[in-house]
C-alpha cells in the first residue's frame, strides 16, 4: 500500500512567486538581477548578459524568460521585491502563482504589461503598444480576481505577440 504524498497539489490561496503545483515538469533557474524592483509573481525578459542576467518585462521586443519566483533571500523581501544584483529565482516551467492585474478565467489569453504602468504585470485583454501576448508556452490553470495571486502554467518555449 503506497502512502499518499500530502501537499503535492496546493489548494489553498499562495503568495505571488510561489509554486502552485509541485511536478516533475516544474524548473527553476538562478540570474542575477539587473536593476531594482523585480516583483515576485512578475514576468521577467533576459537582462544585458542574457546567460547571467534578467529584469523585469518592459519592453515589446523583450524575450519573455519566465516568472520571477519568491525567496527570502530578495534584498527588499518586506515588499517582495529584489534589487540589482540579487540572486533571482526564474521559474520557467511548471505551475507558478503570478500577480494578474484583472480578472483571469481558464482558457483565457495570456498577456504581458510592458509599458511604465506595471512592467511585467499578466492579464486577459490586449492594451495596444502596451501588452504582449503569450501566444505560445503559457496558459491558466484557474481563475482569478484582479489583484490576486492566480495559477499559471508555463511550458517553453515561449512565444510572444506585440498587441
Amino acid at each position: 500500500m503506497t502512502i499518499p504524498v500530502e501537499g503535492f497539489n496546493v489548494n489553498k490561496a499562495l503568495g505571488f512567486g510561489r509554486i502552485g503545483t509541485h511536478n516533475p515538469i516544474t524548473n527553476i533557474r538562478s540570474y542575477a538581477a539587473e536593476g531594482d524592483d523585480l516583483e515576485f509573481g512578475h514576468a521577467a525578459m533576459d537582462g544585458t548578459d542574457p546567460e547571467k542576467q534578467l529584469k523585469l518585462f518592459a519592453s515589446a521586443s523583450g524575450v519573455f524568460r519566465g516568472v520571477i519566483g519568491y525567496s527570502t533571500d530578495a534584498s527588499n523581501i518586506d515588499n517582495s521585491l529584489f534589487n540589482d544584483k540579487d540572486s533571482v529565482p526564474l521559474i520557467d516551467q511548471g505551475v507558478v502563482t503570478v500577480y494578474v492585474e484583472e480578472a483571469v478565467n481558464v482558457g483565457d489569453a495570456v498577456r504581458i504589461r510592458h509599458d511604465a504602468t506595471g512592467p511585467g504585470n499578466f492579464r486577459t485583454s490586449a492594451d495596444a503598444g502596451k501588452t504582449v501576448e503569450v501566444t505560445e508556452g503559457a496558459e491558466w490553470r484557474e481563475d482569478g480576481a484582479s489583484g490576486t495571486a492566480v495559477k499559471l502554467l508555463l511550458n517553453p518555449p515561449f512565444t510572444i505577440s506585440a498587441d
